[in-house]
């Protein structure tokens, strides 16, 4: 077989071996739909949208990071974006949407990214782990209701999107910016919204619909710096309803794996080739490794207490994952080869494989 590549997924308990001919990126485009996360869409401009945002972190979202933004990322993102933002509908993208975790799937479905947190639940230190790897089945039938873990990653990709959205308006790309203010709501909110109801958290949904029927007004970060405090306090407030936001070994380790999965996912699908054709499902990507790395740092406590040599590991292998998006704009090239960046993900997996068991 020509150009074969190999793409070793490490599931909760699993690994599975995928082997194709041609281009990688191909193989994936195919089953992509099948594969992202959907949700119903709540709002938003219309038109098709190609991806999402990220930006690169310097000392911002993550580290020491307890409650709260924390920091800025440095470096715009750039790139087309596909699909207005203004006019009717308020600054949103809704409509088509194509990659990412929105879709024409109303009702709010979890897709590949939430598999660990499939099949029966959290089951405490033991795992969420679902069954079969990325299997889409498998992460369609998770409930942010059941599973405070998928609940918690819902939350964390919000917040991945609402630090592009604040990374570009800050840095001067309003145009680039604004959108990735309304995915929150149209995006993520729908898989999530059960989940806050059964938890009692009424002000995130207002808070985020706010935020996206005025993101096409703004034109300064001054112009919306009031809203965007408001929905991501609203977030926090969501994140600590569970456990007074502190979480297992075992849970902290599979939300990050959704978001990096989710990441990865949405690379592959940027890609062409050897080349960006969807810049902002690039920076999705790189919105979500963010995500995770946060999401980690504000739980390494438990995590080095339960495993040093573990947490030093993870720490390494979610560095190689991140290498992939070295700016906000993508490279002319991918710095590393899709196949080669599926590796990376199952090498994260196996880092934090001992906090699984």
């Amino acid at each position: 077989m020509n150009n074969q590549k190999l793409k070793l997924w490490t599931g909760i308990g699993m690994a599975t071996l995928l082997a194709s001919s041609g281009a990688v990126a191909d193989d994936h485009k195919s089953g992509h739909h099948d594969d992202m996360m959907t949700s119903g869409s709540h709002g938003g401009e219309g038109g098709e949208h190609h991806g999402g945002e990220g930006g690169e972190r310097h000392g911002g979202e993550g580290g020491e990071h307890h409650g709260g933004e924390g920091g800025e990322n440095h470096g715009g993102e750039g790139g087309e974006h596909h699909g207005g933002e203004g006019g009717e509908h308020h600054g949103g993208e809704g409509g088509e949407h194509h990659g990412g975790e929105g879709g024409e799937h109303h009702g709010g479905e979890a897709g590949a990214a939430f598999s660990y947190f499939a099949a029966g639940g959290e089951g405490g230190e033991g795992g969420e782990g679902g069954e079969g790897g990325e299997g889409g089945e498998a992460g369609g039938s998770v409930s942010a209701v059941e599973s405070d873990g998928a609940y918690v990653a819902m939350l964390k990709m919000m917040q991945g999107h609402l630090m592009a959205a604040r990374e570009l308006i800050k840095s001067g790309e309003v145009a680039e910016g604004r959108p990735h203010l309304t995915h929150p709501w149209i995006e993520v909110y729908p898989m999530a919204e059960a989940g806050l109801k059964h938890r009692g958290q009424k002000e995130l949904g207002g808070r985020l619909q706010t935020l996206a029927e005025k993101a096409g007004q703004v034109e300064n970060w001054g112009d919306i710096n009031q809203e965007f405090q408001s929905a991501w306090v609203a977030a926090e407030e969501a994140l600590n309803s569970v456990g007074g936001g502190e979480q297992s070994a075992a849970t902290v380790s599979k939300v990050a794996l959704s978001l990096t999965k989710q990441a990865v996912l949405e690379y592959d699908e940027a890609l062409d080739g050897e080349q960006f054709v969807a810049v902002h499902e690039y920076q999705d990507g790189r919105g979500f490794v963010l995500s995770a790395r946060d999401y980690l740092d504000r739980h390494k406590a438990v995590l080095k207490k339960q495993n040093k040599e573990a947490w030093r590991d993870v720490g390494k292998a979610l560095d190689e994952l991140q290498k992939a998006w070295p700016t906000a704009v993508p490279p002319e090239q991918p710095v590393i080869p899709v196949a080669d960046l599926y590796s990376a993900q199952a090498r994260l997996e196996l880092a934090l494989a001992p906090y699984l068991y």
